[in-house]
């Protein structure tokens, strides 16, 4: 179906089989919305138009740019500084715009793989006028916080990059997703530009699915750290799953974006707007109490571990849900990411235990046990002894609760489904307590 020969990556059986098979779960979706007379190319791009400001938002977000999706639309329609912000931010929204506009335009052409030219062309437009634009460096570079060093000289570069390119002509007919991963991926790895590589990373992914008439995907701030992560693990040693995944979650995400467009009415409605006012507060009040959850737990674990020479560390994702995310989750709707915290304990001599703590609706027995009120629940995760995917589902051998929940607006009392099935409800310091001793009972 694909091939990763001539490639820095490899898929191992088990993996390319799982990754077949969501592709042909996107492709199904796509098709049915073709058929239904949706998803036409044209359609597409004007999606893509709608989307166009938070595609940039979110793209210069990730690389520091301070300006929000209305700000964006402001300084690139209308090319004004934003009082607060860095004048180079308006500068990157209205050359990445840019940019995008002329993406589009490149996916016409359905018979041309991507390729170094189409690639040089759209940097040079992200970069405007500032040195190295649309032009392989010639000077080496390191990439901030990776391990990963990308070559050094320009025929390096260029040797990399004339890879990169002959792979995009010999997998021309290769599913749209896995395309845009592989190339994005391979860009990034490569580095082959001073600066700017992020942006037409991103740009080069969405030109694939354009092109081959999926709704473009968003790389959001709040995806930044499982999308660091994802490229760290695919420079690394050539691991390139977690970053399919990524793709292919944000794909999905996407023609779920075009499938609601669809089916909505324009217009707007007071009561709808106030409803999601209040479930914007409801998400805040939410993720601080899930942040405050992890962060107690790892206090206690730290303390119960100083005695016997083990420790704990955390990662506590912030932004992890959006108001979108919020809402699908109290319709019951599963959703891509939702990490919410991880934590690695570690003890001399008796191992190691890494445990996710992640997000989805809540099961059936507590949606019927609130009273059929949809919302978010905490569910534990372990590292996956084989690899792929990354993480597994505890289910009953979670640590003391299968999952735990809270009402909408309170952050600080918490409903718990047991592994021995049942319900109890406790605060959140009492709640941490429990994580704590069930997870040094694990180890």
């Amino acid at each position: 179906m694909f091939q990763l020969s001539s490639s820095p990556y490899s898929l191992t059986g088990e993996a390319e089989n799982i990754v077949s098979d969501r592709l042909k779960g996107i492709e199904e979706r796509v098709n049915l919305l073709r058929r239904a007379g949706t998803l036409s190319k044209e359609s597409v791009r004007r999606y893509y138009g709608q989307k166009r400001f938070e595609q940039v938002a979110e793209s210069n977000a990730l690389e520091g740019s301070t300006l929000n999706v209305g700000e964006t639309e402001i300084a690139v329609l209308k090319g004004i500084t934003i009082t607060g912000h860095d004048p180079a931010y308006i500068r990157d929204a209205v050359a990445l715009d840019r940019a995008l506009t002329r993406v589009v335009e490149i996916a016409r052409d359905y018979d041309t793989p991507t390729d170094i030219a189409q690639l040089n062309e759209i940097h040079a437009l992200l970069m405007g006028d500032r040195p190295g634009a649309g032009i392989f460096r010639n000077v080496p570079v390191r990439i901030r916080g990776a391990d990963h060093t990308p070559p050094r000289t320009w025929q390096e570069v260029m040797d990399q990059m004339e890879a990169w390119e002959q792979w995009s002509q010999a997998n021309a007919d290769a599913p749209a997703p896995f395309r845009a991963a592989v190339l994005h991926a391979w860009l990034t790895h490569i580095h082959p530009f001073i600066d700017g590589n992020g942006r037409v990373s991103r740009a080069i992914g969405n030109l694939e699915l354009i092109r081959a008439g999926y709704p473009p995907i968003i790389i959001k701030k709040k995806d930044r750290d499982a999308y660091i992560e994802a490229l760290a693990e695919s420079d690394s040693a050539g691991d390139i799953r977690a970053f399919i995944d990524l793709i292919l979650s944000r794909a999905d995400g996407a023609i779920t974006g075009l499938e609601n467009a669809a089916k909505n009415i324009d217009g707007y409605n007071p009561a709808l707007e106030r409803l999601r006012q209040r479930q914007e507060q409801q998400l805040t009040i939410w993720t601080t109490g899930a942040k405050l959850l992890g962060n107690i737990i790892e206090h206690n674990l730290t303390t119960q571990l100083e005695s016997m020479g083990g420790k704990c560390t955390s990662k506590i994702f912030d932004g992890y849900l959006d108001i979108d995310d919020y809402i699908d989750l109290c319709s019951g709707n599963i959703i891509s990411g939702g990490w919410a915290f991880i934590l690695n304990i570690q003890v001399p001599g008796a191992g190691n235990l890494a445990k996710l703590a992640f997000v989805q609706p809540r099961s059936p027995r507590l949606h019927q046990h609130l009273g059929r009120v949809g919302g978010p629940s905490l569910y534990w995760s372990h590292a996956n002894p084989a690899g792929y995917p990354k993480w597994t589902r505890d289910h009953d051998k979670s640590p003391y609760a299968i999952e735990a929940t809270t009402l909408a607006g309170s952050g600080d009392e918490w409903i718990a489904l047991l592994t021995d099935g049942s319900i109890v409800s406790c605060n959140t310091t009492e709640l941490a307590g429990r994580f704590a001793k069930a997870l040094m009972d694990q180890v």
